[in-house]
């Protein structure tokens, strides 16, 4: 072993030791680990810049920002100096063109192999960073092109670790074969999850995707691909660092896809108890670890145990005291909680801290902060009392449209939402019907909610659905949307109790009678002609149940064709022929489904 791969492996010791730091909320020690030699190792610097990647994206400080952007802009140079040297200006011109071939590969030392998959790394989150932080045009290609360029490496990388199967007497690190597959697992999945049209503009350029595929290789660095069916628990805790330097990131990965984002868009291959087994493995290693405890705190809401969800923020809170963005990541599930439970007045004090703390959205924090209040308001006695909470909420609600922010020069989705939500909320005289309830949907948190409280809920929409019946539509400029967003809200209810075994028979024809009652009259609605497209989708989420798959597809088409064809038609108002609210994000949610329908129908 020469003596820069001993210093190599002597640097990704003390690097796996800072991680353990970080993932157990040492994230003091970590950094004391790994900023003295930052400028002078490519792991060092790699390290140090993930670190401070991830505070500047939770802080949204500029300061942070170009902090994070300097480093990885040094550790793309350490790693860029100890790649493999072209021999000649004709094979550096050849390789700026072909990129890093399987050849080229075969030839590196081990060292350079690792520099590869450092550059690889450092330039896509320096990509993805610079994105936030220079919103031009221009900027968003060139990234785009550092983007794939890093997608292109990793490829490769992944094309010589499966000649190397083939190949006796070849054995590769498991530190470089598990960053390997967290590059390309991460690729496909993120890939697998984008619209068909964006997709198929990424496979042009050279991407691919393959979901199964990108599990599989995620899996097969902790040994969990042998788990699925089985009592394996995966591997134990003394063949934890045998398994490379970025098996605990594969893992989060995985974490994240089955109980996260299955939640938040419907995906195939999604196994939940599998997911839990390696969420266990992870808290017994990092008992202390916010992100655990986090994500086991998403597990518990996804199985409506809210109290026990509310126990695992609040120990994740107590447990990190180094950022204060990591205690508002779990401030923030716990005013969700606090919204579907109807406890006002803690989320409307939890809004409050996010609004002072937080920069990651001020206008939603200042909107779901206006909605506590305003709900407080609504079940207050005291006139007088309620008169000044309802001052409050005015004064709130005209903020939020000044507090809207930019990404990559575009305007966040969400925020736009609740900006549209606060000005109607002026509009009406100061009236929202149920923002409580919408906002809830807007975020797709009604799985979680216990059936307690999604029949009480149903008890609202009903005596709200009875105040519409009894007033005269000309009187109520926006009739139609309060009627077709409440028969959509109770819609969804109608599925939570159906799928929750309530009164089975009466929900699927209130699920349906409520949707048709939408269908029918979104023609009429003014303003919220999101509700119309949002409908459509719900009812194929219970067409498939029904295993109705083909009537499924039919209704995720319609959400779909309008997009395609950026042709909106449903409303009467000045913007019915406008993009609807959250349509990039009704939009995903349908591609997801539909490849759900066609994994599930092919069973």
């Amino acid at each position: 072993m020469s003596s820069s791969e001993q210093q190599l492996f002597e640097d990704l010791e003390q690097i796996r030791t800072a991680l353990d730091c970080f993932l157990n909320s040492n994230i003091h020690e970590a950094e004391a680990i790994l900023k003295p030699r930052y400028k002078e190792s490519m792991y060092y610097s790699l390290g140090y810049s993930f670190i401070l990647y991830l505070k500047c994206v939770m802080t949204f400080q500029q300061d942070d920002i170009d902090t994070a952007l300097g480093v990885l802009k040094h550790t793309v140079q350490l790693a860029g100096s100890q790649r493999k040297k072209e021999g000649g200006w004709l094979n550096s011109v050849t390789s700026w063109v072909k990129g890093t071939t399987l050849e080229d590969i075969k030839h590196m030392t081990i060292v350079e192999r690792h520099a590869e998959l450092v550059y690889a790394e450092a330039y896509l989150l320096k990509a993805l960073l610079s994105i936030i932080h220079d919103e031009s045009v221009m900027s968003f290609l060139r990234e785009s092109l550092n983007i794939r360029s890093s997608y292109s490496i990793y490829m490769t990388l992944q094309k010589y670790v499966d000649y190397t199967k083939s190949v006796d007497g070849v054995e590769l690190d498991s530190d470089f074969t598990s960053g390997v597959a967290l590059g390309v697992g991460c690729f496909s999945l993120i890939l697998s999850m984008l619209p068909a049209s964006v997709v198929k503009v990424a496979e042009f350029i050279g991407f691919t995707s393959d979901r199964a595929q990108g599990l599989r290789i995620l899996e097969s660095v902790g040994g969990w691909d042998k788990c699925h069916d089985s009592n394996n628990n995966g591997m134990t805790d003394q063949d934890q660092h045998s398994t490379g330097l970025r098996r605990q990131m594969c893992d989060m990965v995985l974490i994240v896809y089955h109980i996260i984002l299955s939640k938040i868009v419907p995906l195939s291959d999604v196994d939940i108890p599998f997911a839990e087994k390696i969420l266990n493995n992870s808290l017994n290693l990092y008992p202390r670890g916010v992100f655990f405890l986090y994500f086991n705190g998403r597990l518990m809401v996804s199985k409506r145990l809210l109290d026990k969800a509310e126990e695992q923020y609040q120990l994740a809170i107590d447990t990190q005291k180094d950022w204060k963005q990591l205690q508002h990541m779990c401030f923030w599930e716990l005013g969700l909680i606090y919204i579907m439970e109807h406890r006002w007045q803690k989320a409307y004090d939890i809004y409050t801290i996010l609004q002072k703390e937080s920069n990651w959205s001020k206008a939603v924090y200042t909107y779901l902060k206006a909605i506590s209040l305003y709900m407080i308001a609504n079940e207050t006695d005291n006139e007088t009392k309620k008169a000044e909470y309802l001052n409050q909420v005015v004064g709130y609600m005209n903020q939020v449209t000044g507090e809207k922010q930019k990404i990559a020069g575009k305007s966040i989705p969400m925020e736009k939402f609740v900006a549209r939500k606060a000005r109607k909320f002026i509009s009406q005289n100061n009236y929202l019907l149920l923002p409580d309830l919408e906002i809830l949907n807007a975020f797709t948190a009604f799985d979680f909610i216990p059936v307690d409280i999604l029949q009480t809920d149903m008890k609202r929409i009903d005596k709200e659905l009875e105040r519409l019946s009894n007033i005269s539509h000309n009187k109520n400029t926006n009739y139609y949307d309060d009627q077709c967003l409440s028969q959509y809200l109770r819609a969804v209810i109608a599925r939570g109790l159906y799928e929750q075994n309530i009164d089975t028979n009466k929900m699927h024809t209130l699920h349906e009678s409520s949707l048709q009652t939408v269908f029918e009259e979104a023609d009429k609605i003014e303003l919220d002609h999101y509700v119309y497209y949002f409908s459509r989708y719900e009812h194929a989420r219970m067409l498939i149940l029904d295993k109705n798959y083909t009537k499924a597809e039919s209704e995720i088409q319609v959400v779909l064709k309008a997009n395609d064809r950026g042709q909106y038609s449903i409303g009467s108002g000045p913007h019915a022929k406008n993009k609807y609210s959250l349509a990039s994000a009704l939009v995903l949610k349908c591609h997801n489904l539909m490849t759900k329908v066609k994994y599930e129908s092919s069973k």
